[in-house]
């Protein structure tokens, strides 16, 4: 019986208005299942299965990556999930495009509300379970939850939201959407909470220690809610905030660390050796520096969205993966420029170097993720990047990274160039570029070629910097497109973050006009196609995608996005 359940409710929760069945209405199925600790470990771990569902894992890379400059979508692929990709990429995303959906967020986020919902009772019926475990429980699942909402306020800006755990399907689900500013208030209310009950990632000696959301995962979302927040609304107080979580995750890193063979002291920031961090990261897996990750063992969970968007799926060489790197990753183009990167190691782990042609675009192979191993030569970066110098793996088993370590020093980075007062305030701006070079350094052959802090000394000399570091840095690990709407927002005047797009719309309000700087990065990878991309890109709404059909079709509270076809009109259009 309790398998059942379990299986039920991983593959069918859903929230919002979708009409799904989450539980039978024969209550006494749910009753007969809440009585142990092992019923809550089961129900904790499901959240965090339903997680690594390839839904969920597929809408990180194309919403974090495809919608950014970072992929072009493979020509050759057949069926609906081609057009859908080609689709966002040309920034003409539909609202029955397969990627337009929430659903697998919002079961996951059903999820953790039935943890957050019965899990206080079972310590009456078990008294192993103790207000201890409770409180960790809780504290994972609000933090679950508040990632999962981060991602949908990011994608959709406005979204139903509902802490209420929906057990059968007679349950009222027609929810409105609220403006973003309070979605994003209750999930750093929820954060702070989680904090305290948080487990210190130094309890664990194994894969939970980043596999689970410990108090050093949940002190990273809150640096990237805050950090947003501050972009968005241009407020000092949340770029501290965002520095201040940022420090305690970097001292808890140093905390843990263990000196290594030929250390003596324990360094600023535990790093990585830059020759280590392909094999670490992205084939082993759960690095010293990571901070949290989606876990895969290839058997009971396989990470397919990763071999299929990334790779020759599963290791055969005759099937094409379904995104390419964009050429701006070639040596000598935009990320990885003649001269001083000539050399950096990322843009041999990153890609192979071997143009693929795609229509009118070129691309290139990821190795990132995928490669089984980074057998290179970093002496000679032209040859060593070539297709074929390493295989793909052919497992399905290679964990996804949501937050580690240099993500978060070049969050602080960011928020401490934000707070600079103007290009004479030396102070922020050289605290800033002390941690990026930290990040670049490790990554480079040469210390001839490291980055200098007079080619970089103004507020935007270092926001470029910053920006480009994070894209060389964190390339294809689903931050690119967050990256470039900060970039935008913390340059655009009279955003209402308070009122819901529909609302605006009603009121008549104009809406803020995009950034064209950040236009620009967008038009690298499109070619001829560039200027009609960013034209379709030039006002918030364009943004953001479409509120899924589906949903509005049975959901009359729901409102669409202006900058898309209501349902009713895209019915008759389409």
């Amino acid at each position: 019986m309790k398998k059942y359940i379990f299986m039920l409710l991983v593959g069918l929760m859903s929230v919002s208005c979708v009409d799904t069945v989450i539980l039978p209405n024969d209550k006494t199925v749910e009753e007969d299942f809440w009585k142990s600790k092992e019923d809550v470990k089961l129900m904790v771990n499901g959240a965090y299965r339903s997680m690594l569902s390839s839904d969920v894992v597929a809408r990180l890379i194309v919403w974090g990556g495809l919608r950014s400059d970072e992929f072009i979508p493979v020509a050759s692929i057949t069926g609906n999930i081609q057009e859908d990709l080609t689709e966002i990429n040309l920034a003409n995303t539909q609202p029955d495009n397969t990627f337009a959906t929430w659903n697998s967020f919002y079961s996951v986020i059903n999820n953790c509300n039935l943890v957050l919902d019965r899990a206080a009772s079972v310590m009456g019926e078990d008294p192993s379970y103790t207000e201890g475990d409770y409180l960790s429980d809780c504290s994972q699942m609000l933090a679950l939850r508040a990632l999962c909402y981060f991602y949908l306020v990011r994608n959709f800006r406005d979204v139903p939201y509902s802490s209420e755990a929906f057990k059968n399907s007679s349950q009222e689900r027609n929810i409105p959407q609220s403006a973003p500013d309070s979605v994003l208030a209750v999930c750093i209310k929820d954060l702070e909470t989680a904090e305290k009950n948080a487990i210190s990632a130094s309890a664990y000696n194994n894969w939970k220690r980043v596999g689970y959301f410990t108090r050093d995962g949940i002190d990273a979302l809150l640096a990237d809610i805050y950090l947003w927040r501050g972009s968005v609304m241009h407020n000092p107080a949340d770029y501290e905030q965002a520095i201040e979580y940022c420090d305690k995750v970097i001292a808890s890193k140093k905390s843990m660390h263990v000196l290594g063979f030929g250390e003596t002291e324990i360094p600023e920031y535990p790093l990585l050796d830059g020759r280590s961090v392909f094999n670490e990261l992205y084939v082993y897996g759960n690095a010293e520096e990571s901070i949290f990750e989606l876990q895969f063992d290839g058997t009971n969970n396989t990470n397919v969205a990763i071999a299929q968007y990334f790779n020759h799926y599963n290791g055969r060489d005759n099937t094409v993966p379904y995104l390419y790197a964009s050429d701006i990753f070639q040596y000598g183009k935009d990320v990885y420029k003649t001269g001083n990167y000539t050399n950096d190691w990322r843009g041999l782990m990153n890609t192979y170097n071997s143009p693929v042609t795609v229509g009118d675009l070129t691309g290139l192979e990821i190795r990132k993720y995928v490669s089984s191993g980074s057998d290179y030569n970093p002496n000679s970066p032209s040859a060593a990047a070539e297709k074929k110098n390493t295989t793909y793996t052919s497992t399905l088993s290679r964990n996804y990274i949501i937050y580690r370590l240099t993500d978060i020093m070049l969050m602080k980075a960011e928020a401490l160039m934000a707070l600079a007062s103007g290009d004479d305030d030396e102070a922020h701006l050289q605290a800033a570029f002390e941690l990026v070079e930290k990040v670049n350094t490790r990554s480079r052959e040469s210390d001839v070629e490291k980055i200098k802090w007079n080619t970089y000394n103004t507020v935007e000399k270092m926001e470029d910097l910053i920006l480009a570091e994070r894209l060389r840095e964190l390339a294809f690990e689903g931050k690119r497109w967050y990256d470039l709407l900060r970039y935008h927002y913390r340059h655009a005047e009279g955003v209402n973050y308070s009122k819901t797009l529909a609302a605006l719309n009603d009121e008549g309000s104009a809406f803020v006009t995009t950034y064209q700087p950040m236009l620009d990065l967008m038009k690298r990878k499109m070619a001829s196609k560039g200027n009609a991309v960013a034209a379709k890109m030039n006002t918030e709404p364009k943004l953001y995608l479409p509120i899924p059909l589906s949903d509005l079709s049975i959901c009359p509270v729901l409102r669409q996005n202006p900058a898309y076809s209501s349902a009713e009109d895209f019915n008759k259009n389409y």
